[in-house]
């Protein structure tokens, strides 16, 4: 008797259709973009022909365009359809290392990815046309490895409309969860900046919110809704994003969380460590007699850099300032209360 066919079996099947239908809808964006930029658009007729598909799949891969890529589709007539050309930046010329900088781009994207996201995917599987063969090969592979993961339709589309807000000048207006759990709340924001946080694998917007008269920072992934709207802006001149989080540890600002002086003293056993790495701009390392160095900083509050500084275990003491001490002597405490059979060997 046959055995039955388990998901395992199944799965590299699925891959297999996701992929196609990743280069089916590159294929018809291009279509679109080459043929179909004009007034005029090109015919759903030409698009199958050329494609080799029924013009039905050719209807659904234009609705997948719109409403899952944010790729602005628009109807130039019965069964034409067109794209807005400057939504597609022009084509790139890379130099090798430039090449291999996105390379090792994707990789950490991979590496972190917990979910699927069309954008990224088609982003570097373009970026591979521009690449030498062996690198472009490796991308690929890469962008497949993230396709595996699990959909984030919602984080897709609203990452697509907070992009062309920023990129097009356009108040966007939100739906947000509170952290913690709180009431949803609204907002109308002037993006003026998207930062990634790699601690939390998140994206941040950074922003003017009109609906209370202050900059705010927004995680991306905790957006419900975001709709474009029609009123444009202009970024201020005089904003910097370097400077807005020169005190930041991941993602807060100094403009809303107070700055604080951080002192650490790091043991000679992960000095070497310590040494390797720029950790913060305002860092200042001082090397001490043994072996071991002393490490200064300057940042927005003590919650964000809190659990690094626990992350070195009993090879660090943070000297100042006073509530971060606390804060570490307590969470150290609690661990170790955890673990009473320790105590007693």
């Amino acid at each position: 008797m046959d055995e039955p066919t388990t998901w395992a079996d199944e799965r590299p099947d699925r891959w297999s259709r996701k992929r196609d239908r990743l280069a089916r809808l590159l294929n018809v964006a291009s279509i679109l973009f080459t043929r179909g930029s004009t007034e005029f658009g090109v015919p759903v007729s030409e698009i199958a022909e050329l494609t080799g598909m029924n013009p039905r799949t050719v209807y659904r891969d234009l609705r997948a365009l719109d409403e899952e890529l944010g790729i602005p589709i628009y109807e130039a007539g019965r069964g034409r359809y067109g794209i807005e050309k400057k939504f597609f930046l022009p084509p790139l010329q890379l130099a090798i290392p430039e090449a291999v900088v996105l390379f090792l781009a994707a990789r950490l994207i991979a590496r972190w990815s917990d979910e699927t996201d069309q954008v990224v995917i088609s982003a570097f599987t373009k970026l591979a046309h521009q690449m030498p063969q062996p690198i472009a090969r490796h991308v690929a592979a890469t962008m497949l490895r993230v396709g595996r993961a699990a959909t984030n339709e919602p984080f897709t589309r609203n990452f697509g409309a907070v992009a062309r807000a920023w990129a097009e000048g356009r108040v966007v207006e939100l739906e947000y969860d509170t952290p913690g759990g709180g009431e949803r709340r609204r907002a109308r924001v002037r993006p003026y900046f998207l930062e990634p946080d790699a601690a939390g694998h998140s994206v941040y917007l950074i922003g003017y919110d009109e609906t209370v008269s202050a900059m705010r920072t927004y995680k991306v992934e905790r957006i419900r809704s975001a709709r474009l709207t029609e009123q444009t802006y202009q970024i201020p001149d005089d904003f910097d994003p370097d400077h807005y989080l020169r005190h930041a540890w991941g993602i807060w600002s100094s403009d809303s969380t107070a700055a604080v002086e951080v002192h650490l003293r790091f043991d000679p056993s992960v000095a070497h460590r310590l040494r390797e790495t720029v950790w913060h701009r305002s860092q200042q390392v001082t090397e001490l007699r043994g072996g071991g160095v002393e490490l200064r900083l300057t940042v927005a509050g003590i919650v964000e850099i809190r659990p690094w500084v626990l992350s070195w275990g009993d090879a660090v003491e943070v000297l100042a300032p006073a509530e971060l001490r606390r804060a570490v002597a307590t969470a150290v405490g609690a661990a170790a209360a955890r673990y009473p059979e320790s105590a007693a060997n």
